[in-house]
């Protein structure tokens, strides 16, 4: 086995497993390989699936290979006490074939429908929405325990979700709801735009929370408090930035959730998958078997007809890099697109978007109005790489000794803090003695942790457009990489996404030619659900 390419942790649990057998070391390493890169399996009717090992083997190597594999003693079928399953087709790791059949059987028995409206409340019901489309989604929201609710946007999926809870709270005035979103900062937006939305659920005690502190997560990360012995005391559970749920959480979730409870899943099917394995969000809106509990918003009201993200979004979607380019060659108020230039222009741009917030630093103003001014702007780019240094060179090269004013991005789970991966925190002054301390502003209020106390993070001018997700911000500045391949990550759903975090204006910068591979370039990820859902 040529493990050259492989991770550390991928080529020993090859080695670990295979016992020197070559053949059970390239499964193994297969599958680890796949996981880490985001799938759930390694399809070896795929290229993708092939790996490291894609250019390696030719026809003839590839089918005496999968030839061999149901006779290995390390792979056996769905009910064996084995480390790897295979299909015939897909190789997964046991813990990941697990998710997926556990996922799938427990979304279709949540499938069927509850009871038909009655003629009171379906007429509420028409009478609360004008747009055909929130109107189809609450009628799904209302007569089934699973509803899915895709939309760009600005297509008003907070709008609809808060007259959908007025709706639910009128058939059933005890129903216990709950709200949830997979980060800290998506579960606060979530909380914000329902109370803006008019939705008392802040009022009653009911505000959002991350999904990890939801289901308990244990001290020591190992798994959580909640599960199918323990489930959740709740009759309606909203969760909001669902297409940023990787498999395996969405299989706790749903061990967790009452069987006859309802579950409302709110995202964007377009945007990026999660960050670990699986595209679940996607892979369930796709299903032919799940169509009548899928809502699709296209009415964009934030936008509008003539707004330039809103259209170059749309290209976005579609794949249409002609008309993305003729957009941002037009510019206009709300976009504007630049050469990629070197990281001393990079690190200027960003340094001049912060500069409102960086002077209401300086000026001493209150934490919740410099959340506020920091919240306007953000650098976004697609490799971890850009952000490093741009965050060095705002640092002065030197991260480890933070001034008044740095954003702190958590990136560790430390549910006894209760501070979740992707929660930013501002450090400043601590009214009370002057102390350097970084202030949290969520359920409560604001709250001030010493940064020794906090668990990993990292500086947060600059974030990968996928820690971006499930925020928004009046300007984005999207930095692309100067050349993008086919297997970059750079792909036309990391455009999208990172385009529509912006309310009011989009920074891209960005070379034609990298944009139109990126744009070309489809984020997929290698799963049997949509055929288990079948």
């Amino acid at each position: 086995m040529n493990g050259a390419a492989l991770s550390p942790v991928a080529r020993h649990l090859a080695r670990f497993l295979g016992r020197g057998d070559a053949d059970a070391e390239l499964a193994a390493a297969l599958a680890c390989e796949a996981t880490q890169a985001g799938h759930v399996c390694a399809d070896l009717d795929q290229e993708a699936g092939w790996g490291s090992w894609a250019e390696q083997m030719n026809a003839a190597q590839r089918a005496a290979f999968r030839a061999c594999l149901p006779g290995l003693e390390i792979i056996g079928a769905a009910d064996d006490w084995t480390p790897l399953v295979w299909d015939g087709r897909r190789l997964y790791l046991r813990r990941y074939w697990d998710y997926e059949r556990q996922v799938a059987d427990d979304l279709l028995a949540r499938a069927a429908p509850v009871a038909p409206l009655d003629a009171a409340t379906a007429a509420r019901l028409d009478a609360s929405f004008a747009d055909a489309g929130q109107r189809a989604a609450a009628r799904v929201a209302l007569t089934r325990r699973l509803c899915l609710i895709s939309g760009g946007p600005g297509t008003g999926k907070t709008h609809t979700l808060a007259r959908i809870i007025g709706l639910l709270r009128t058939q059933d005035g005890e129903a216990r709801i709950a709200l949830a979103a997979p980060t800290g900062k998506a579960a606060a937006r979530m909380g914000e735009a329902l109370q803006a939305a008019g939705s008392a659920m802040d009022r009653e005690g009911g505000g959002a929370q991350t999904l990890h502190r939801l289901l308990g997560m244990r001290a020591d990360g190992s798994g959580f408090s909640r599960n199918r012995e323990r489930p959740l005391a709740v009759d309606v559970l909203v969760v909001d930035e669902a297409s940023m749920i990787d498999l395996s959480l969405m299989a706790h979730l749903l061990a967790a959730l009452p069987p006859t409870a309802r579950l409302i899943l709110l995202g964007d099917r377009d945007q990026l998958a999660a960050v670990e394995a699986g595209a679940v969000f996607a892979d369930l809106c796709a299903s032919p078997r799940l169509a009548d509990c899928v809502a699709q918003l296209t009415t964009s009201f934030r936008f509008g007809g003539a707004g330039g993200i809103g259209r170059l979004a749309g290209c976005l979607r579609a794949g249409e890099a002609d008309g993305a380019i003729d957009l941002l060659r037009g510019g206009g108020g709300d976009l504007a697109w630049q050469p990629p230039g070197d990281l001393r222009d990079l690190v200027a741009a960003v340094r001049a978007g912060y500069r409102p917030y960086l002077d209401a630093v300086t000026a001493g103003r209150p934490a919740a109005e410099l959340f506020g001014a920091f919240n306007r702007f953000r650098a976004l780019c697609a490799h971890r790489q850009e952000v490093a240094a741009i965050n060095r060179a705002l640092a002065g090269g030197d991260v480890l000794r933070p001034a008044a004013g740095l954003p702190v991005l958590v990136v560790r789970n430390d549910p006894l803090l209760r501070l979740f991966n992707g929660d930013i925190g501002l450090l400043l002054p601590d009214p009370a003695d002057g102390a350097l301390r970084v202030c949290f502003a969520g359920e409560g209020g604001l709250r001030r942790v010493a940064l020794a106390r906090l668990p990993a993070w990292e500086p947060a001018w600059a974030m990968t457009v996928h820690k971006s997700q499930g925020s928004e911000f009046d300007e984005v500045l999207l930095a692309m990489p100067a050349a993008v391949s086919s297997s970059s990550i750079a792909t036309r759903e990391l455009v999208y996404t990172g385009v529509t975090r912006a309310r009011r204006r989009v920074v891209l910068r960005a070379g034609e030619d990298a944009l139109r591979t990126a744009i070309a370039s489809r984020t997929e990820r290698m799963s049997g659900l949509r055929d288990r859902l079948q």
